[in-house]
């Protein structure tokens, strides 16, 4: 017998979004990604290393193009390799609830009204691997969520953007269309006369 396709998600009923959607991770996708994440970092380590030799040896515009190169790579490679590990701590790539969503990068979920618009990813060519989410106040985020300096750093080349579901079994187009409705229908419910603002506990469901 064939296995069966994967399930790409599972309704849920979260402590702090309410009824809530989550989204599975592409096991195996991440560990791709480990490896070439890894693979990206030992050979900037390698860029370093050629590179400081050049240095010594008065080749010094190859070596310093080598060793600009080579921290490139390690930083990339090592953020990457991070971010990887943290996403296989967990079986879910994403949650999306009634009054925000929840990523595992990130420290407790996110509010809709944090949020200023969801869309495709834009970088890159080819189909859309990841949900671009502009915040609303990118500065005051990084301080509530207790972003790293590394994160920060992201979210400022970003633009003030978070990058979701990026290697999630649900397909982007479905993660999107999922996520803006949801967006929808709180900002819907805000604009009632006497609507309480809700925004998610600093609490974490994940596992």
């Amino acid at each position: 017998m064939t296995p069966g396709p994967a399930i790409a998600s599972t309704e849920i009923d979260h402590p702090t979004l309410g009824p809530s959607v989550s989204v599975f991770d592409d096991r195996r996708g991440a560990l791709r990604h480990l490896l070439m994440s890894a693979g990206m970092a030992a050979g900037g380590i390698l860029g370093l290393i050629v590179g400081g030799n050049d240095l010594r040896t008065a080749e010094g515009s190859t070596g310093s193009l080598l060793v600009i190169l080579g921290l490139l790579l390690v930083i990339y490679g090592g953020t990457e390799v991070q971010a990887t590990i943290v996403r296989l701590r967990t079986r879910t790539s994403l949650i999306i609830g009634d009054t925000g969503f929840e990523d595992p990068s990130i420290a407790g979920p996110v509010a809709w009204e944090e949020v200023k618009s969801v869309d495709f990813e834009t970088v890159g060519r080819g189909n859309p691997k990841a949900v671009r989410v502009q915040l609303d106040n990118p500065r005051d985020f990084a301080m509530r969520h207790e972003l790293s300096r590394t994160a920060r750093l992201r979210l400022k080349m970003n633009g003030g953007a978070l990058y979701v579901a990026r290697g999630a079994l649900m397909p982007t187009p479905e993660v999107l269309e999922l996520m803006d409705g949801r967006l929808g229908e709180s900002r819907q419910v805000d604009r009632e006369p006497g609507a309480p603002k809700r925004r998610p506990s600093r609490r974490s469901s994940r596992r």
